[in-house]
């Protein structure tokens, strides 16, 4: 099973959202030595790189620019000699020559597309999960003030939760993922934290959010991939898990962001 990276906006003069596009995103994280190797290939979209692409990885990912949610993604997979390109609910089965029509059949007109890696990822219950780790900078420091295990609806590619994605407790995702190996459960969580960090700091040089849902995928080898860095992240999620502390911790911090907006925009 694969699944992709999003995009992300970005708040910038406080109160305003200005979208970032997803390339411009993936270029400033791939700038960070640490960042890189978590990073699945993205390229502008040609008819030649997604054949290129489709040879090497059999999956890839078509999305538009701009844009989060899951909404209007085309998943392109290689078949043998034949390829299945789907968006949503609706699939075409066509030969190599038909493939660019059939993907032109489901962009919008007018915006622009990217190429992405498909990653083979772990499943928890039959299905593909990720970690979301909401972050928040109520002063001068990035905090994490909840993380949890996001998993896709039976037979959906994207974890969203308004795709029908639901939250689960992410150490006991990854301990069924791992057989119980509660070493590597701490490994990961480790990484987790590191790289939403990192995450956090590298895209709070170029835009400056106080707010960040970033989405990280874990393979079954235990590598890690960064799906999207949101700075306008849903916390409906975590209203789902049995203890409640994460979504009171993310509303507390949220008025506190929320005051201080108050204060910027009296004070000027």
């Amino acid at each position: 099973m694969h699944i992709h990276v999003m995009c992300a906006k970005t708040q910038q003069n406080r109160g305003i959202f200005v979208p970032i596009g997803k390339m411009i995103q993936y270029k400033e994280m791939r700038q960070h030595p640490i960042l890189r190797s978590h990073l699945p290939e993205t390229r502008w979209i040609s008819n030649a790189r997604t054949l290129r692409m489709l040879d090497t990885y059999r999956t890839v990912f078509i999305k538009p620019n701009y844009g989060s949610g899951g909404t209007g993604i085309i998943r392109a997979k290689k078949l043998g000699r034949k390829y299945e390109v789907r968006c949503g609910s609706s699939r075409r089965v066509v030969r190599s020559h038909a493939v660019r029509r059939a993907i032109r059949t489901y962009r919008r007109p007018h915006r622009r597309y990217l190429v992405q890696q498909g990653l083979k990822l772990a499943k928890y219950k039959g299905s593909i999960f990720d970690a979301r780790v909401y972050m928040q900078k109520p002063e001068s420091e990035w905090v994490i003030s909840g993380i949890t295990g996001r998993v896709a609806a039976p037979r959906k590619v994207v974890t969203n939760y308004r795709k029908g994605g639901h939250a689960a407790p992410l150490s006991k995702v990854l301990l069924r993922v791992f057989k119980n190996d509660r070493t590597k459960m701490k490994e990961i969580l480790d990484q987790i934290t590191e790289l939403s960090r990192i995450i956090a700091d590298t895209i709070d040089k170029n835009h400056p959010v106080r707010e960040l849902g970033i989405d990280l995928a874990i393979e079954k080898s235990g590598q890690i991939w960064i799906i999207e860095a949101n700075p306008h992240p849903g916390h409906m999620l975590f209203r789902q898990l049995p203890n409640h502390k994460m979504i009171r911790n993310i509303l507390r911090n949220k008025r506190r962001i929320h005051h201080q907006d108050k204060v910027f925009e009296i004070i000027h």
